[in-house]
């Protein structure tokens, strides 16, 4: 399978809510190669989920800037070491998955 291939076979997951089940039935329903990005509402679960994933087989953990911002938490987003992804960026991400679900 090609790099294309692959890309168009992952997933965008948008977390944007911070109560509920939301993150559970996400993570549930993620794999290796996704990404979720953490927006609205959604970015208050950067005091609860883990920021870093590394390791092989997780998705990619971001957190809207302007959102992080908005809930006064661009601070501690830096100090947790969060991936922060701008307007721009999420814009990319869009274009980089084949699919994606919105979580509320």
């Amino acid at each position: 399978m090609d790099d294309a291939s692959i890309s168009q076979a992952t997933c965008l997951h948008l977390v944007a809510s911070a109560g509920g089940r939301a993150l559970h039935d996400c993570l549930a329903q993620s794999r290796p190669g996704d990404a979720i990005l953490f927006l609205d509402s959604g970015v208050l679960h950067l005091l609860t989920a883990p920021t870093s994933n590394d390791e092989g087989g997780w998705p990619t953990f971001l957190f809207t800037a302007a959102d992080l911002e908005a809930h006064g938490l661009s601070a501690c987003a830096r100090a947790m070491g969060a991936r922060v992804a701008e307007d721009a960026d999420v814009c990319a991400l869009l274009a980089e998955h084949g699919h994606c679900l919105t979580w509320t």
